[in-house]
């Protein structure tokens, strides 16, 4: 694991963490976050699991935790920011939710030194988050340890992660992309960069404050993960003790696989 990553995680959540904040907590992404945590919670009925407990690993502001905590789950969510957990536990007092999450800040390379003190029910990683930020051993050693804190029969779920196929292609057809994102009082520019030697996406962010007709220039965030195809995932998590159970189309949607969308997938733990 390289230093570079350890500065970037550091620099991007937490120096920098009230910029990507902007973007967690804008109206698009809270609408987001409610379809996603309806889908994550039509698949946990599915399988069985209607309550019970779980684990969303990298929370952020608690966008994922406090839907489903609404539907009736206690969740545990970790984050290493302390900007973000600060956020999601003010958010869980607001919604009257204390009774049914917990917020606590955690390295997720650290996670059984966090959670360890129950078995839970399912995991999440939602939005790409951990996976790929530092580097493949690290990625399996953190899988490991969810499978851990997991019951034999529990789940694990990656949801809306960038699908590195896609991702490929894309790159080779039209190479770097810069697309502007509209988040109420601000505009996020966003550049993405593929190299296919290494399979990674560099991200370049450049946040303006609306103000009137014009646009005034705030700060700008840096970011650089791995990303993974379908079948590199399934690979990695194999090496994590996880068996792939199902592959969607979207999470709250019917089994099927599309190049061009992000990648939705239900793991359960590998039969010895």
């Amino acid at each position: 694991m390289s230093r570079k990553s350890e500065e970037m995680v550091r620099s991007y959540f937490i120096d920098k963490g009230p910029l990507f904040k902007i973007i967690m907590d804008s109206t698009p992404m809270i609408l987001r976050a409610r379809k996603l945590a309806k889908g994550i919670a039509k698949q946990l009925i599915f399988m069985g699991v209607e309550k019970g407990y779980i684990l969303d690993i990298g929370c952020g502001t608690g966008r994922i935790a406090l839907e489903l905590a609404e539907i009736g789950y206690n969740v545990v969510g970790i984050d290493i920011s302390p900007i973000y957990i600060d956020e999601a536990v003010r958010k869980a007092k607001e919604r009257k939710l204390m009774d049914r999450v917990e917020f606590m800040l955690c390295d997720a390379r650290e996670l059984s030194k966090c959670v360890s003190n129950r078995k839970y029910d399912a995991a999440l990683f939602v939005w790409s988050s951990i996976i790929g930020y530092y580097d493949e051993d690290t990625d399996v050693n953190v899988l490991l340890q969810v499978r851990d804190i997991v019951k034999d029969s529990g789940a694990l779920f990656f949801v809306d992660f960038v699908n590195g196929g896609y991702a490929a292609m894309e790159s080779t057809f039209l190479g770097a992309k810069t697309i502007a994102y509209d988040y109420e009082d601000y505009v996020v520019l966003e550049k993405t960069i593929f190299n296919p030697v290494t399979s990674e996406i560099l991200i370049k962010q450049l946040f303006y404050r609306k103000e009137g007709h014009n646009l005034i220039y705030v700060d700008e965030l840096h970011f650089k993960m791995k990303v993974y195809s379908l079948s590199e995932l399934v690979n990695l998590a194999k090496r994590g003790g996880w068996c792939l159970n199902r592959v969607l189309k979207e999470i709250g949607g019917e089994p099927g696989y599309d190049l061009a969308k992000p990648l939705n997938l239900v793991f359960v733990p590998c039969k010895t």
